[in-house]
């Protein structure tokens, strides 16, 4: 991955005693990611993701919701629960890229809320071995979009110093709605719902720009019609 992924290798030093003294050895090297504002820590790698949290002590159940841009489900626990196997996709490798919103509600007694964890996974082919590389700069696979599509942003992707903290994205459909998403991070994943919603087909201009940075990313996307077009003269 790139981006904002900074890596150090830790070596952890273990002293053994043994009946003659005591000597040093070196476990083996351990990558640790020291960059918290990456697209990293929101990346699915595996198909089983380990949700972990700490249980409100005021409350008697908690519900935990997953909502993608295909699929969603919800998931009751009535215990002191503090972990939950996740099973994104049932094969090893993913058919369809997604990002999804998790949040973990916890309820009292009477039903009211009593507090809230939130998170954001994305799913990308590119995280689980070889990804398909398109060479030609100028192919129109580039331009064309069928599917719900993931988008990624990275202020890091300027190679001049930033400060930012927020990100914008714009999405303007030629002759169109327009729609202006805002994120509280500078690094991360936006699902672009194009299937079942009201952005149809046609030609879309997309910007993504960072607070407090003077560039701008820019793209022209077109959604075809399904299926094929004969033309009859």
């Amino acid at each position: 991955m790139r981006g904002m992924i900074k890596t150090a290798t830790l070596v952890i030093t273990a002293v053994v005693v043994s009946g003659t003294g005591a000597f040093a050895t070196q476990s083996s090297p351990v990558l640790v990611d020291t960059g918290y504002r990456n697209r990293h820590w929101a990346t699915v790698f595996t198909n089983e993701v380990s949700l972990r949290w700490n249980w409100s002590t005021n409350a008697s159940r908690a519900r935990l919701d997953i909502a993608g841009m295909n699929d969603s489900f919800a998931t009751n626990f009535t215990t002191s629960a503090s972990n939950y196997l996740w099973r994104v996709f049932p094969s090893d490798t993913p058919s369809a890229e997604d990002v999804y919103d998790l949040a973990l509600t916890f309820y009292a007694s009477d039903d009211a809320v009593v507090g809230a964890v939130t998170s954001k996974l994305a799913v990308v082919k590119g995280a689980f071995g070889a990804a398909a590389v398109n060479a030609v700069s100028n192919s129109p696979a580039w331009t064309k979009v069928r599917e719900n599509v993931v988008l990624p942003y990275d202020a890091a992707w300027s190679a001049l110093p930033t400060n930012a903290v927020t990100a914008e994205l714009v999405i303007a459909k030629e002759g169109g709605a327009v729609q202006t998403n805002t994120f509280a991070d500078v690094a991360g994943y936006f699902g672009w719902r194009l299937r079942h919603s009201g952005w149809g087909y046609g030609v879309f201009d997309l910007s993504l720009t960072f607070s407090g940075m003077t560039n701008e990313w820019a793209a022209v996307l077109e959604r075809p019609l399904d299926g094929f077009m004969m033309k009859v003269r």
